[in-house]
């Protein structure tokens, strides 16, 4: 079972921005989602590469409390990893940018028997649900499957579509970056993007 951006989030953007419990409030997160989408447009455009420009869109937009100087940590996957084409800069950049907030800041002081179970019980399901969310919406995660559809890297049909799969996943990244802690470890694992691994959650 996955999540679709339209299933359960859009009505509950200025809901949770209401919410007085929540660890993140105070911030109108639907325009914040639309400024992400736009700017990391523009970004493409502008030229930088696809994970620069979703992960400084989610900087700049107000999502992601960060220097611009983080945008550097974003640079190598562009293009799959500097134009290997494995997984799509931009939604790369979607998922560094929810590390960035929601990522474990010390986990090597995390008791050793708590670690690793930690991680598939709880947080993995965020990053899951992201990289299903944009699958749903884009098709291919996998850059050079993606530029097979287009006949190559440098199409205009292929950039074209970059700059909407950029906009795309910024708008997912915030969608996830609103998310609690609490919220995501609630969701479930889309198996369709987990199944690979040969592991199933109990």
């Amino acid at each position: 079972m996955h999540y679709s951006i339209g299933g359960i989030f859009k009505g509950r953007l200025k809901a949770r921005t209401k919410r007085k419990d929540s660890t993140i409030m105070e911030k109108n997160w639907e325009e914040i989602r639309d400024l992400a989408g736009k700017y990391a447009s523009e970004n493409l455009l502008g030229g930088m590469n696809c994970a620069e420009s979703v992960y400084e869109a989610c900087i700049r937009s107000g999502a992601l409390d960060a220097s611009l100087d983080t945008v550097a940590y974003a640079t190598g996957f562009g293009g799959g990893g500097g134009c290997a084409g494995f997984t799509c800069g931009a939604l790369a950049g979607a998922i560094l940018a929810n590390s960035a907030v929601h990522g474990r800041k010390d986990p090597g002081s995390i008791p050793a028997e708590i670690r690793r179970p930690m991680l598939r019980e709880k947080i993995y399901k965020r990053y899951n649900n992201i990289v299903s969310a944009f699958l749903n919406e884009n098709g291919p995660g996998l850059c050079r499957e993606f530029s097979e559809m287009y006949n190559g890297y440098g199409e205009d049909a292929f950039r074209a579509n970059c700059v909407n799969m950029c906009g795309s996943a910024a708008k997912i990244a915030v969608d996830y970056i609103m998310m609690d802690a609490e919220e995501a470890a609630a969701l479930e694992y889309d198996m369709s993007a987990i199944g690979i691994l040969g592991w199933k959650p109990e």
